[in-house]
């Protein structure tokens, strides 16, 4: 495969991430400003319960030539039940809030490819001008500052990212206009992807 296919199917790659990445993006802003209108909406169509159908509705389509029924299994009755209506009525409650509970919380595969998604589309760019060899150093420092700004913040900290990449920074900023020599260039591809494993978890 030549070089230029290989680069038009990075280049399609790295759209599709960057597309996935806004979708969630907008999802989550969509959840926050449902959230924060929470009161004024029926309770038939609570932002929770909303999410809960896409998250079903995605899960089934992964699903090939099999369907899960959308109602839950019940148990059989035992014979002889006692019990108040109080107690009968706190169960069905204490079950209702568990099933919403586990409803509405995001698959951990999710928020994983989520976060992976966003560590490539910031970091994959500045490996594709190290690979080209066509951007100076000065230029890549502008890359890997930006991308440095956006992944590492107070929220989600990585001290041991964080100055690998300012040894980076300290680099390229010192070869100024220059281009990266091959065994410099290498060197800083390893490291980018020590970066994205660590930061995709």
């Amino acid at each position: 495969m030549s070089e230029d296919h290989i680069t038009e199917i990075q280049q399609i790659i790295e759209s599709m991430q960057s597309g996935l990445v806004e979708l969630f993006d907008q999802l989550r802003e969509l959840r926050r400003r449902l959230d924060a209108a929470n009161i004024e909406l029926p309770a038939e169509i609570k932002p929770a319960a909303l999410f809960s159908e896409v998250s079903r509705i995605s899960a089934s389509e992964k699903l090939e030539g099999h369907s899960i029924s959308s109602s839950p299994v019940k148990a059989p009755l035992p014979e002889k039940v006692e019990s108040t209506t109080s107690e009968s009525d706190h169960e069905s409650i204490s079950t209702s809030e568990t099933d919403h509970s586990v409803e509405t919380k995001p698959s951990d595969i999710d928020s994983a490819s989520i976060t992976a998604a966003r560590v490539a589309r910031l970091l994959d760019p500045i490996a594709h001008e190290l690979n080209t060899g066509e951007a100076p150093a000065e230029i890549l420092a502008e890359y890997l500052l930006a991308a440095k700004e956006y992944l590492i913040t107070k929220e989600n900290p990585n001290e041991k990212v964080a100055r690998d990449m300012d040894v980076v920074l300290k680099f390229l900023h010192a070869r100024g206009k220059r281009g990266i020599r091959d065994e410099e260039r290498d060197n800083i591809l390893r490291r980018i992807k020590r970066w994205k494993a660590h930061l995709s978890t």
